[in-house]
Order: C-alpha cells, then structure tokens, then sequence
C-alpha cells in the first residue's frame, strides 16, 4: 500500500491502518503477530506474505505444480543467474505503456496479459524476489486488482539470500505454455491501496495521518531524481525514513525483515504509529 502521487487524476497508492491490513510496497511485513520459527523469527501478524529460501527449495526439489517463481530484476541479472524455474519480469512490464507519465500502474489488462504469457494462471501460488524493493511493487499490483493474498509470497532475503544458502542457481529462461489469467479487479477490501491526490493533501494537515517518504536519502534530499521523476525534492512536510532501514543490516540475515518489533520501534520513534493513517510514497 504505498502512496505514489499518480496521473493528472490524481491517483496514488495509500497504506492505510498498519496493524489491520498492514502491508505496505517494500516495507510490507510491518506488521504485528506470529511466525513458526521463522528466520529471522519475525513474528508478523501475516506471516504467509513472507517465504524463507528453505521453504522455496522445499517446494522446487518437490516439484510443486502449483508455484511459480516471479525474478523482478533486469533481464541481465536474472540472465547471469536466477533461481530454478523462474520467469523474469522488470519495472517496465509492470507500467502503464499508454501513459504519458512514465511509472504509472500497469492496468488490468496488461497485468493479466503479462502474467498469461509467462505461463502463469490463477489458480498458482507466485513466490516474487528481487535484489531490491522491485518485488513488493508487483505484489502491491496484483494485491490492488485483486489477487488472492494468500497465493503471493515475497521470498524473504531476495536472491541474495538465495545465493547465500549457496543454493543452485540457471542461467536459461524456463519454458512455459501460455495460459489464462484473470483479476477480479478492485473491490472495495483493496480500496486503501489507492489514495486520490487531494487526500494526501489533506493528510498533510491532519494530526492523525502522516505521509511518509520511503526513498534513498539523495532523492529526499533533492541531490538525485530517478528517472521518469519530474523534478528533485519531496513533498513539503513529509516524515522520512528509508525503506531499506526495515532490513537486516549486517550478519547472515543481511536483507532480510527485521522483526516486527523492531520494525515498530524504528517507526514509532519517527512519529509513524499504528493508531494513524499512512500514505506512503
């Protein structure tokens, strides 16, 4: 659920009530509840969202029918090595291609045609990884039109973690047969992933919301623009903090959700608390 300011309607993504819905686009597992021994054990209040390499390796050497692996990296990188069976897809895919602001949203449609030709229906169970916080774009995507939450899993540590387990990687892209792959669209339950322009103005003067700027701290700062950004800077009066402070710094859990509690803390102590409503960006 992260709030980007969106087209000339005035779209974007909003992170509404973090302890009830509570999943968020590169800071999802903020979120408070169990976890069965998880690595780290982070007890999150939705512990499926995440899978840990193990249990992926579990379900590879099984031959599980019902999973398919989603790579949201450049094709380069996942060329040079990706994990067993899984397809690739990049930020570009995933976009509005119509759209004369560049970023935006890809609409169902494109969504369900991408994933249709990658050989995956509805009915499998998408375990996404990345080396960054691509991945959690695509599941906010797929959250948004409507995808069951319970068949799409982020691999917690991303391929690096992978690598780590020194677990195998290919090199040669999987052959899949096209398939069909529906959305439900949006319901009113997804409706807090997409927030309107004037209500994230409104925040701005609310005590009781805050909006949240999760970037690098050169684009918070003005002193470097992603492409496809208009002009450097943030929004007037925004709260910062990096989306990679949610991770694991160092050890051999680098990468990996810093547990619950921990995450809690980190965003308690910068005024971003459970009783308020977030828009994140």
């Amino acid at each position: 659920m992260m709030m980007q300011i969106d087209d000339k309607s005035g779209r974007g993504k909003k992170w509404s009530r973090i302890l009830t819905f509570g999943m968020a686009l590169g800071l999802i597992p903020l979120i408070i509840g169990q976890r069965a021994e998880a690595l780290p054990n982070g007890h999150y209040a939705h512990p499926e969202v995440i899978i840990q390499p193990e249990e992926l390796k579990t379900l590879i050497d099984s031959k599980d029918p019902s999973i398919r692996i989603i790579d949201v990296r450049e094709r380069l990188q996942y060329l040079t090595g990706h994990i067993p069976s899984a397809v690739q897809i990049w930020r570009p895919d995933i976009e509005d291609k119509d759209h004369p602001i560049p970023g935006m949203m890809a609409p169902k449609a494109q969504v369900e045609e991408l994933m249709g030709r990658l050989g995956i229906n509805d009915k499998n169970t998408i375990i996404i990884y990345s080396d960054g916080p691509d991945n959690g774009r695509l599941w906010w995507i797929l959250a948004y039109y409507g995808f069951p939450l319970n068949q799409v899993k982020l691999l917690d540590g991303g391929i690096d973690a992978w690598k780590r387990k020194r677990f195998p990687l290919e090199m040669i892209s999987p052959k899949v047969v096209e398939t069909q792959f529906k959305l439900k669209g949006k319901t009113k339950g997804r409706e807090p992933l997409l927030c309107t322009l004037p209500e994230v103005k409104s925040a701005l003067k609310e005590p009781d919301k805050v909006v949240l700027d999760v970037r690098s701290e050169k684009e918070y700062l003005g002193e470097e623009t992603k492409k496809g950004a208009p002009k450097p800077g943030r929004i007037p009066g925004v709260l910062w903090i990096e989306w990679t402070e949610a991770l694991i710094q160092e050890g051999p859990f680098k990468g990996y959700w810093k547990s619950a509690e921990e995450i809690k803390r980190l965003f308690s102590a910068k005024g971003v608390t459970p009783n308020k409503e977030i828009y994140v960006y």
